[in-house]
């Protein structure tokens, strides 16, 4: 029997400590975790399961114990006694996760930690809690319980295998750790990122942004790559072919080239070049690159691609069609491309270099009728060369004899400030030049290059240029004060610290 409760049963004392202190407690409370909110603390989420969950449990306890001074061992009693601790207990972990992976940031440990094993912490932990609670609130032995447990398990895995099979599967990729969240995996046919481990499966997430599920029992009995390991870093190659009429040395110097000067390729490992095969068609090369992580593969193997037909173009080497092509009279061909001559007659001031190009390829041919050779020293005036979007047109410290035109596209002009920053000097355009070795043959470069857009240049040999500049004097004059205008700005940015990059 209970004693019922009146006005002159309840104690004063803890029902002044009820109705006072509850609502005290929750408002103290409430402000911390308003304030938590607008600071951004990462035990927010604890002081608010201390004030929805454990202050009104430890309320409730309070009142059947002290106000309503009921019996321990009373029914009632035990169960809000077990709530008051679960609750306690659901604080109790969540100050755990706020503490140790509330302040989680990108790339730090904290963010490696397989979802698995933070399950299964917190299962364990569940467990032991629950334990405890059922020994002493209830005063029951555990061993019984165990037994009872055991004796179910034995059932449920006979029933559940696969499922189990799988988790016991993630315990064991767990425990050995072949992969972490953030890896490059190729499994079951898959390419992708890992980006979840659970208790069944692994997600990864594709190139193409989708999601698949693989089942931890597939990964622990059948064999997978991991992109990430040992290191992020990637090698890569790819085979390219090239006629049998170049020279494998200067394909490999052109190819190496494209590498050390393609965005996003290492320094170390250094790019290599090897020939591989004779083949019928051409002679096969294989390009060897490294990228920092897996993701920079895809980028960077799409710039190499795009600029090995222009620096193909540039060299003049020639890529082989894998196939017989039969062309009948009449049948239309492709255009040729432009000639230096034809493409400066866009721009009328370089009029007097157009017409000793036409009066060098004159005597070029009248050399090679009269079969003297003496068109062989005779040395190429000009040609015509394409860079694509991106690509290097001159580097710093680069020695290149001549002087280059830009017909098409646009490019940017840089130099280093006094920081090693590299500053933007000019933008270049249809008709503008670069190529300050025609007035200092040999001098290295003391600005960058670059092509804004695809770009097409006519590059003057160095001596030849001299020479057409001297039937211009004006041409020759506005060349020489735009080359000493840049100059003088390429010394005072190198002279200038603490700019910025334009």
């Amino acid at each position: 029997m209970t004693t019922p409760i009146t006005p002159e049963t309840i104690p004063l004392v803890p029902a002044a400590v009820l109705v006072l202190g509850f609502p005290l407690l929750l408002l103290v409370l409430t402000e911390l975790v308003h304030s938590g909110q607008r600071r951004h603390w990462i035990l927010t989420p604890t002081l608010r399961a201390l004030r929805n969950l454990v202050v009104p449990a430890l309320a409730a306890m309070f009142f059947v114990t002290d106000v309503w001074q009921l019996p321990a061992d009373d029914l009632f009693v035990r169960l809000v006694q077990t709530g008051f601790w679960l609750c306690v207990l659901y604080a109790a972990l969540s100050f755990i996760n706020d503490g140790v992976f509330g302040s989680t940031t990108r790339g730090s440990w904290q963010e490696r930690v397989p979802k698995l094993l933070r399950d299964l912490t917190r299962a364990i932990l569940i467990a032991i809690g629950a334990a405890i609670i059922y020994s002493q609130v209830w005063k029951q032995e555990i061993s019984g319980a165990i037994t009872a447990l055991g004796l179910g398990s034995i059932v449920i895995g006979l029933a559940l295998q696969e499922p189990l099979g799988n988790v016991v599967s993630g315990l064991m990729l767990l425990l050995e750790r072949p992969l972490a969240i953030g890896d490059w995996l190729i499994a079951d046919g898959t390419t992708g990122k890992v980006i979840e481990i659970n208790w069944r499966s692994v997600h990864i997430e594709t190139l193409l942004h989708e999601m698949r599920i693989i089942p931890n029992v597939s990964l622990y009995k059948e064999s997978f790559s991991n992109l990430s390991r040992p290191t992020l870093e990637r090698t890569e190659t790819y085979d390219m072919g090239f006629s049998y009429d170049h020279p494998p040395n200067a394909v490999k110097a052109a190819m190496l080239e494209l590498l050390t000067t393609t965005t996003g390729v290492l320094k170390q490992p250094a790019p290599e070049v090897h020939t591989i095969n004779y083949g019928d068609f051409s002679i096969t090369y294989r390009l060897y690159f490294t990228v920092a992580r897996y993701e920079d593969v895809l980028p960077v193997r799409d710039a190499i691609l795009t600029r090995i037909w222009y620096v193909s173009r540039r060299h003049g080497l020639q890529i082989p069609f894998p196939i017989a092509i039969q062309y009948r009279h009449g049948e239309p061909t492709s255009p040729p491309p432009p000639t230096p001559t034809e493409l400066l007659e866009r721009f009328p001031r370089y009029r007097h270099v157009r017409q000793a190009l036409l009066e060098a390829a004159e005597r070029r041919r009248s050399a090679s009728d009269d079969g003297s050779g003496v068109h062989e020293i005779l040395p190429e005036a000009a040609r015509v060369q394409m860079f694509s979007a991106g690509g290097e047109m001159l580097p710093f410290g680069g020695t290149r004899n001549g002087f280059t035109l830009l017909v098409e596209g646009k490019a940017s002009l840089s130099s280093l400030d006094g920081d090693g920053r590299e500053v933007r000097i000019a933008s270049l355009g249809p008709g503008d030049f670069y190529g300050e070795a025609t007035i200092s043959a040999g001098r290295p470069s003391d600005v960058r290059v670059v092509a804004e857009t695809d770009v097409t240049v006519v590059a003057f040999d160095a001596v030849q240029m001299a020479e057409y500049l001297q039937r211009s004097s004006g041409l020759a004059t506005e060349i020489g004060d735009a080359i000493e205008t840049r100059r003088r700005a390429a010394a005072a940015i190198r002279q200038h610290k603490g700019g910025q990059q334009a």
